[in-house]
């Protein structure tokens, strides 16, 4: 009982470290007062590829992820596969923050990347993409 109590205790310990005024909670900044463009972004990128399209996709892919992991900003940049199905990917991107994205959103290799792979993705696949900020306060 005393663990738990314990344990309890520590978890409002470290949650309280994260209580912010409602304005910034409107304003959309995060946990500890960070604002969501200075977090970390993670984004899980589920796509599924035209059968014939994807040698070509994965060749394009990895040009651009060649140049991606040169940017400063840059955590991750991976691509896999579905076990179940070859067609079907994965993209995961670990960004330092929001701005460091955005740049690359604007690189030679992205801009290359995006027309050399046009028309590739079967656009009947419906799954969403996942978006999370990290707070550095809370996850160093």
């Amino acid at each position: 009982m005393k663990k738990m109590l314990f344990s309890l205790a520590c978890g409002l310990i470290l949650l309280s470290g994260c209580n912010q005024p409602a304005a910034e909670k409107a304003a959309g900044d995060g946990c500890c007062g960070i604002s969501k463009d200075s977090m970390q972004i993670v984004m899980n990128i589920p796509m599924k590829i035209k059968p014939e399209s994807l040698s070509a996709y994965l060749a394009a892919f990895e040009k651009c992820r060649q140049g991606t992991l040169q940017e400063p900003g840059v955590i991750e940049y991976e691509t896999f596969r579905s076990l179940t199905d070859s067609t079907e990917l994965f993209l995961f991107e670990r960004w330092k923050d929001t701005p460091s994205h955005k740049a690359h959103m604007e690189t030679p290799h992205f801009k290359q990347y995006k027309e050399e792979t046009t028309g590739m993705r079967d656009t009947t696949f419906s799954k969403k993409t996942v978006v999370t900020y990290v707070c550095p306060a809370v996850n160093p």
